[in-house]
């Protein structure tokens, strides 16, 4: 039984591309790090935590992504590692996090791991990879297609849509720089959300705005 201790290999297995498998499985085998499958968390898509003598290193992966998610966010996790093992002191997606992503993606771009579109946004995402996936709207937007049930993202949907995120009730509003500016309904504040998030449509009549 897989406990926190230990990876479970037949659950990673199952949420990684098939071909994708092999490497993965040599890292591991290689490295004194373990993989966790989380559950959804709405504030990241997986994190790295620094081992020591008494805790192995630590990945977490959230186990609601499809695959190509999960692997793009695991090579991500895996490159901070990678990095803390070669450099220790570094800026945490600095150029040093930026080299050992694109070093540890590279036997992953292939069309037997990825479909065409994909590999099209992860190119263009590894020139100049940020801090989180979330944050590259154009690669979100790509992954986003191949989840099973996909939920809509906010920038979706028409101006004074009622939709639910967080457990609260929001109505759009209009578009800042980089955010929506949306109205609770829950506490009439406004919040600025950012537009790949995925939301749940209410089911109400749209809030209509004044003349």
């Amino acid at each position: 039984m897989a406990t926190h201790r230990s990876t479970d290999l037949l659950g990673l297995r199952a949420h990684v591309p098939a071909a994708a498998w092999p490497v993965i499985m040599h890292w591991l085998q290689r490295n004194p790090v373990i993989v966790h499958l989380s559950p959804s968390r709405k504030t990241k898509l997986g994190d790295y935590r620094v081992g020591n003598t008494r805790v192995p290193h630590r990945i977490t992966v959230n186990n609601d992504l499809n695959r190509y998610a999960f692997l793009t966010v695991l090579v991500h996790e895996f490159a901070h590692y990678s990095t803390f093992q070669k450099f220790r002191r570094h800026q945490p997606h600095g150029p040093e996090w930026k080299a050992e992503y694109r070093r540890l993606m590279r036997p992953f771009l292939s069309s037997a791991v990825f479909p065409a579109d994909v590999l099209h946004a992860l190119e263009h995402h590894l020139a100049d990879a940020p801090s989180s996936s979330c944050t590259d709207h154009g690669l979100m937007r790509t992954l986003r297609r191949y989840d099973p049930d996909p939920r809509p993202f906010l920038e979706e949907l028409p101006a004074s849509t009622v939709f639910r995120f967080q457990q609260k009730i929001f109505v759009k509003g209009e578009r800042l720089r980089k955010r929506y500016r949306c109205k609770c309904l829950n506490d009439r504040r406004i919040y600025h959300i950012d537009p790949t998030v995925e939301v749940q449509l209410e089911q109400t009549t749209p809030v209509r705005r004044a003349s």
